[in-house]
């Protein structure tokens, strides 16, 4: 009989342990959060791919968007279509948000810059920066544009085979 209550006993801990998991990561996200808030000075909350700092200046919420665009992204920006969304992510505070993409394509540095340039200039996007070059490696390109509230870049660079890139997108 002493042995049945044991063993009884030992289950329903392991149970309860069990159902505790939730309340674990719970406990251990919270800790997390009241570290960070004392390192950064302010107040820290972490939730489902996302951190936001609150502090004295506003709020500032960096996502971790995985390999979708993000929300909110300005649909005029053009995205090259031939290529692999590797990362994404953004930041949000007071002054906007700033999204970040990184992609590849196997296409050549030379066709992604010119489709960006074409895509831009048709999109009436204003081209504020733009330079090109070529190594006896291959090619860098930066393209800068505005529009209205909306500030962004590309960067182009060569890659074995094809086009490394990233753009950079802030909206205010």
């Amino acid at each position: 009989m002493k042995r049945w209550a044991i063993g009884l006993l030992i289950a329903a801990l392991a149970l309860t342990v069990a159902g505790c998991s939730a309340v674990e990561d719970k406990i251990g996200e919270e800790v997390g959060e009241g570290i960070a808030g004392a390192i950064v000075g302010g107040d820290v909350d972490v939730d489902d791919g996302s951190v936001t700092i609150s502090g004295e200046d506003g709020d500032v919420t960096v996502s971790d968007g995985g390999n979708e665009i993000p929300d909110g992204f300005p649909g005029d920006f053009p995205v090259y279509d031939d290529a692999d969304l590797d990362s994404t992510s953004s930041i949000t505070s007071g002054e906007g948000t700033t999204f970040y993409l990184t992609l590849t394509s196997g296409d050549e540095p030379e066709a992604v810059y010119d489709w960006f340039k074409a895509e831009f200039e048709a999109g009436g996007w204003s081209i504020v920066n733009d330079m090109n070059m070529n190594t006896g490696d291959g090619m860098t390109a930066i393209i800068s544009v505005e529009k209205g509230d909306v500030e962004g870049s590309v960067t182009m660079d060569s890659a074995d085979p094809g086009t490394d890139f990233g753009v950079i997108v802030t909206e205010k």
